[in-house]
């Protein structure tokens, strides 16, 4: 039997929950038993961001595991991506954060119990990642207004007298207003152009139309995906279709499929870049790759979704 490690992040919101359930035991110690009764021993340990790092190391000297699984956010993930990868061990994701893309787009279930017993009989499969100036990540990476959304959810993070939720609305709504006009040049495979935008979005394999899910991990591509600057009903309506969906055929979007691209934020030598949830500050250009197949995840023994239709490499998608 594989020897499994269980990593959890104690900051995250579900996890908090759980602690805070009636009864002796430990938010830990509940995910463990609950692994044992779908079948699978597993190791637990509490490890705060910023010692996650630290703690993959200690496996990578030690040898001790075969399996190891992140609990945690989309942004929990996404730090310790470097060292997973590094360690060339399968590895999963419990989902405890508030959006979990990856955990959604690779089939685990989002309630708790459902997790654990769907990554207990889950199997290695390859899929792909992406990079940014050399660093991978597993979902999206964006300028612009995606990462005026990363500063509103620290805002409300640290927001006081409000409620969570509300803080974040009021932040965000700040956001959408501060998310002005930009010029970027964008090469796409080898094809320059410039823009007007509001934000740039790359993301790891396409997302559905008119969603925010990627049928599939292993199309070998990043998209670009560009929001036209537009005047404020334009932007108001954008902001709508992005919610309700529908965003796809918004007139201000333009979508490229590609193996590589580079995007400069023209007149600047540093920008804010917001990376599976996680706000950066990164110089100029930056440099996006596909990773195809770079790494061996849990999968709950699932069908794969079909594959959506796409271009040619390079060559808009469509709007």
């Amino acid at each position: 039997m594989a020897r499994c490690l269980v990593l959890l992040n104690p900051r995250a919101g579900a996890l908090k929950d759980l602690e805070r359930a009636p009864g002796p035991q430990t938010a830990a110690e509940r995910i463990g038993e609950a692994f044992a009764a779908a079948g699978k021993q597993v190791e637990v340990r509490m490890v705060p961001p910023r010692d996650l790092g630290a703690a993959l190391d200690e496996i990578a000297r030690a040898d001790s595991h075969d399996e190891v699984i992140v609990g945690g956010g989309d942004g929990s993930v996404s730090r310790s991506l470097g060292r997973l990868l590094a360690l060339g061990k399968t590895f999963g994701v419990l989902p405890l954060g508030t959006v979990n893309l990856l955990a959604r787009d690779l089939g685990v279930p989002q309630p708790l119990e459902a997790a654990i017993a769907a990554l207990a009989q889950a199997e290695p499969r390859r899929v792909d990642l992406a990079s940014v100036n050399g660093r991978p990540f597993h979902s999206i990476s964006g300028l612009g207004f995606f990462a005026q959304m990363a500063r509103a959810r620290e805002a409300a993070r640290s927001s006081r007298g409000l409620g969570r939720y509300l803080g974040f609305a009021l932040a965000a709504f700040r956001a959408f207003f501060r998310s002005g006009r930009s010029r970027y040049e964008l090469v796409i495979d080898g094809r320059a152009q410039r823009v007007d935008a509001t934000a740039v979005l790359v993301t790891n394999n396409a997302f559905a139309d008119d969603s925010w899910r990627r049928p599939r991990l292993d199309g070998g591509e990043i998209e670009v995906i560009v929001a036209h600057a537009g005047g404020m009903r334009e932007r108001l309506r954008l902001a709508v279709d992005v919610v309700t969906g529908g965003w796809r055929s918004n007139p201000l979007i333009e979508a490229f499929c590609a193996q590589e691209a580079v995007v400069t934020k023209l007149r600047r030598r540093r920008v804010w870049v917001a990376t599976d949830g996680e706000l950066s500050r990164e110089a100029c250009p930056l440099r996006y790759a596909a990773l195809p197949a770079a790494a061996t995840m849990m999968r709950p023994i699932v069908p794969l979704g079909a594959a959506a239709d796409a271009p040619p490499a390079g060559q808009p998608r469509g709007t």
